[in-house]
């Protein structure tokens, strides 16, 4: 095997293994899963790596074949139905990282979009002089390069009770780096095949970083403070009882019925009966769009 295929196979094994440890993260946390920050990271990861391998990835195993020529033009329609990925991918980032700021702070998010995409079109115009017809993985570096920036931005300039100091510092270089890697990788993408694996490497490497470590150090009992004012707005809206009250807060915290019953030492049938009050008194359905109104009141 050249050196080419080697560092080749060992991007792509490292690429599989910060995939699979990425996704067991966002997963494994259960007690995040009712922060909306936590859902938008979800989202953001999962999208991302599909973009990874259904793109970046297949177009360089394209390249890597000994008839790379005679398929190319597939290659091609693998990065065209790439970019839906990226594109949601970016926006989830951006809302994973707004939700994460203190609330009341976001007036900075549009003169900070308003002086990224200043800056990409002067990039565009003055050095690089591509289209976005004639040049896709540029249509990548954009979407991912404004998200990047963005979060990196705001993680910089707004506090977050989610975060400490160091933290919210580290995950602001992270994002920098990671829309530098945007900006003078993928602006300026390779055909070599070995320096393509290896930049989709550090693609994976950055995106599971900030991710993992989002997930690792943000602070827990804040998180939970989080729930408690869009809790008590959400019972005076509805004026639900006491047991009620108990029902909604530990729906909200993601417990099944039989796990409220056996916290409350009450029957699965009263769980039932008490959620079901609770339904007709929100005008819902189901647990889900219970849920979705609660998070209205945060």
């Amino acid at each position: 095997m050249t050196v080419e295929g080697l560092v080749f196979w060992i991007s792509f094994i490292f690429c599989l293994a910060l995939t699979a440890g990425g996704i067991m993260v966002i997963f494994r946390f259960t007690k995040l899963k009712a922060l909306p920050a936590f859902q938008h990271l979800q989202y953001f990861l999962i999208l991302l790596y599909t973009f990874g391998f259904y793109s970046l990835w297949s177009e360089s195993f394209i390249a890597f074949m000994p008839f790379a020529e005679q398929v190319k033009p597939f290659s091609k329609v693998l990065t065209v139905l790439g970019i839906p990925f990226i594109i949601f991918s970016a926006a989830q980032q951006m809302y994973w990282c707004k939700h994460v700021a203190v609330k009341g702070t976001h007036w900075v998010i549009i003169p900070s979009l308003a002086v990224i995409v200043s800056i990409v079109a002067a990039i565009q115009y003055y050095a690089l002089e591509w289209t976005i017809l004639t040049s896709l993985p540029n249509v990548y570096a954009v979407f991912g390069f404004v998200a990047s920036t963005f979060c990196g931005t705001i993680f910089l300039t707004q506090k977050t009770n989610l975060l400490s100091t160091r933290d919210r510092l580290v995950l602001t270089a992270a994002l920098f780096a990671l829309a530098t890697f945007y900006g003078f990788e993928y602006m300026t993408s390779t055909v070599n095949v070995m320096l393509q694996a290896i930049s989709h490497f550090v693609f994976f490497l950055l995106n599971t970083f900030i991710a993992v470590y989002f997930v690792y150090t943000i602070k827990y009992e804040a998180a939970k403070g989080i729930e408690a004012p869009s809790t008590e707005a959400f019972i005076a809206r509805f004026a639900l009882t006491a047991r009620e009250s108990e029902i909604v807060r530990e729906i909200y915290s993601g417990k099944t019925n039989q796990e409220i019953a056996d916290t409350l030492f009450v029957t699965l049938q009263t769980i039932k009966d008490h959620t079901s009050r609770i339904y007709q008194k929100t005008d819902v359905k189901s647990r889900a769009q219970l849920i979705r109104l609660m998070r209205d009141f945060v």
